[in-house]
């Protein structure tokens, strides 16, 4: 039982900086994470959960939680509607994703300015060599580049029409 007082103060919760609740029962892990916020006053506590639809009530109580049924349900979706690109991160409840695409002819030569629309497609960051930059919009995409994009959902289409991808180019 994580939140019991005994085992709590065995794992050292007293000087914990944090707190990752991550039993198989949800209950379990809700009354842990108060338990660790409330009492032992935890500054960072995460709690897993399994049943989506308890995430809002616990959201209101003020508790951090991360749904890997709803996680794992939106990075299927993910992967049979976008199978060409690397997600590699989702932010919020899937409105935007971080996208890794290694440059291709279609992005060689062009400038992050030429990809980026505001609001929707953004340029995060390009590995090159071995080595991860932040781009400025002049910046020109070279072979052998990994490019990073910030994209918001109602954008991915777009964006892959953008790379070519899905329509033979």
């Amino acid at each position: 039982m994580g939140f019991d007082r005994d085992v709590l103060l065995k794992a050292g919760i007293e000087q914990a900086d944090a707190v990752a609740c991550t039993s198989p029962s949800d209950t379990d892990n809700i009354v842990t994470a108060r338990i660790a916020r409330n009492i032992y006053h935890v500054p960072i506590v995460v709690a897993r959960l399994f049943d989506p639809r308890r995430e809002e009530i616990y959201r209101r109580l003020g508790l951090v939680t991360i749904s890997t049924t709803t996680w794992g349900a939106e990075r299927i979706f993910e992967l049979l509607t976008h199978a060409e690109l690397d997600m590699v991160h989702v932010f919020g409840h899937g409105e935007v994703s971080l996208v890794a695409v290694e440059a291709h002819p279609r992005l060689v030569g062009r400038m992050v300015n030429q990809v980026t629309v505001p609001g929707e497609i953004s340029v995060v960051s390009i590995t090159r060599e071995g080595t991860a930059g932040i781009p400025i919009s002049g910046s020109e995409f070279r072979e052998g580049d990994v490019v990073y994009f910030a994209v918001h959902a109602s954008a991915m289409n777009r964006f892959e029409s953008l790379l070519g991808l899905g329509t033979g180019g």
